[in-house]
């Protein structure tokens, strides 16, 4: 998998990697000069400055990818480098480029340790040591120029021009025409001469009775004895392993990639800015410059209301993205020692939040609310933009939350569908609250939308009086239709601490749910 962001140069992901994994000792000088000498061992001088690239960008080609990878891990110079499968979804011919690459950095010191699956030959002959696994117990573990040798003693013959590793493969899935003709005798090769589970077992106990494991254990005797030797476990020291740089100095290094990804990836934070300002046009339109006739009044200025915080709610699904499309590099990095789960946390929220979430509520309010003709003074217009604030914040907590939670964008969104409906329906505007059986009467209490409606209400008629054609009601009576409490102040501020509650709640959870995340696949 892919653990490098696609809207960052090569260069610039290295850089990430030095700036948090290198400790602070090391100087700036010094941390460019181990970038430039990775880019320089992988061979990616030539596309060291150009995006790595996603669904949106054209990046670097995949063998330059997977160098990329690898160079990330690098950057620390490890002794010891563990891939799996590494030429997994590359042709032929980039998969040799990329195995030539290992085995230049295992002459240079370092331990390379992979899986791989029926490589070709080219690559084969490239390994020093080899071990083939059937069923997860050892068939062989040795040098691999003397893995066919081995598979000779056990009578089986690779033919000539046979690419081993295929013949390997043939072999422990039970092809019985890899056995030599001494073995076969009289019978016809295409009889099933043994059955799997016999075959598997035969090789199985072939290595185990075999030379090479009995060299094998000479080593592995050698090397406890020294560790014995020395103490055992109880000589064995544990050092506590920590991040190799501060709190506050991966908050700056991880929210300049957040910031740079949003510049140079801004389809979303466009569309979201342009989705509000068109739904800001619509209602604008539809609602224009309602009167203050009591027969309409209340019906019309309770339903724009209500539709922009159903608005509100369901646009800002799209925040269920957030740690969905970067589950992979997030779990890599974690693991890795890059940063703390807080540090991306808070980045992630804080980064979704300003541009994807403030901003477009602010541009439909100053639409929506000087054209539709709401509550004049600007006291009760920033109410209101603190009330549908709040609303938004309580709508991406769920996001947030159920994106921790599950792998598939599709899921994710039909959980949030099913979540804001049934709160739609417990919210106070398709039913009188009164009217719900008891059973269920306290539902309403985890509603987003009995909370968003009460402030917005509370904030449009309290203390307004509306008249027309000789007639006129009062605000505070439609509240009290509508079982909103509103003679205390306490009354319209218990709901935005409600919804910032909730929210806070809701991203607690989520940043719990990212802790427990199982990081391991």
């Amino acid at each position: 998998d892919d653990v490098v962001m696609g809207t960052l140069s090569v260069k610039e992901n290295f850089h990430f990697s030095a700036s948090l994994r290198l400790p602070r000792s090391v100087s700036d000088s010094e941390r460019n000069a181990r970038v430039e000498d990775v880019i320089r061992e992988l061979g990616l001088e030539k596309c060291a400055n150009t995006k790595v690239g996603n669904e949106f960008i054209r990046g670097i080609s995949g063998g330059e990818r997977k160098r990329c990878n690898i160079g990330m891990e690098l950057i620390i110079s490890p002794p010891v480098l563990f891939l799996d499968e590494p030429t997994t979804g590359l042709d032929a011919n980039t998969a040799n480029t990329v195995l030539l690459f290992l085995r230049r950095l295992s002459r240079k010191g370092r331990t390379i340790i992979f899986s791989i699956h029926q490589p070709r030959y080219s690559i084969y002959r490239l390994f020093d040591s080899l071990m083939l696994l059937s069923s997860g117990s050892i068939v062989y573990h040795g040098p691999a120029r003397e893995a066919l040798d081995f598979f000779e003693s056990q009578g089986f013959h690779c033919q000539e021009h046979n690419n081993p590793p295929d013949f390997f493969l043939d072999v422990i899935n039970g092809d019985p025409t890899t056995l030599k003709r001494s073995d076969v005798a009289e019978k016809d090769l295409d009889e099933e001469i043994e059955p799997h589970v016999s075959q598997h077992d035969k090789l199985v106990e072939g290595f185990k009775s075999s030379s090479w494991n009995n060299r094998l254990q000479e080593e592995a005797s050698s090397i406890l004895a020294g560790f014995e030797a020395n103490g055992g476990l109880k000589g064995a020291k544990y050092e506590t392993i920590d991040y190799a740089t501060s709190f506050h100095h991966q908050i700056r290094v991880v929210a300049g990639r957040a910031l740079k990804n949003i510049v140079r990836n801004p389809q979303t934070s466009i569309l979201t800015v342009a989705t509000a300002f068109m739904f800001a046009i619509i209602i604008g339109a539809i609602f224009w410059q309602l009167d203050e006739d009591p027969l309409t009044a209340f019906k019309d200025r309770s339903g724009v209301l209500f539709f922009v915080t159903m608005n509100q709610m369901f646009v800002n699904m799209s925040a269920v993205v957030v740690f969905i499309n970067e589950r992979k590099i997030f779990m890599h990095e974690n693991i890795s020692g890059f940063y703390r789960v807080s540090v991306y946390f808070l980045v992630k929220v804080f980064f979704d939040i300003i541009p994807l979430r403030l901003v477009p509520v602010v541009i439909l309010s100053c639409i929506v609310y000087f054209s539709v003709g709401l509550n004049p003074g600007a006291d009760h217009f920033f109410l209101f933009v603190f009330g549908l604030f709040c609303i938004t914040l309580s709508a991406a907590g769920f996001c947030f939350l159920y994106s921790s939670m599950v792998k598939l964008f599709a899921v994710a969104q039909l959980l949030l569908a099913i979540t804001y409906i049934i709160m739609m329906l417990f919210g106070g505007f398709l039913i009188q609250l009164d009217s719900i059986g008891p059973w269920l009467h306290w539902a309403q209490y985890l509603s987003i939308f009995k909370y968003g409606l009460a402030l917005l209400y509370t904030n449009e008629f309290k203390d307004r009086q509306f008249c027309g054609n000789d007639t006129c009601q009062s605000g505070n009576h439609f509240l009290e239709t509508q079982q909103v409490s509103y003679k205390e102040p306490w009354d319209l501020w218990r709901n935005y601490t409600a919804l910032l509650l909730y929210s806070l709640g809701l991203f607690c959870l989520t940043y719990i749910q990212l802790r427990r995340m199982k990081k391991t696949t």
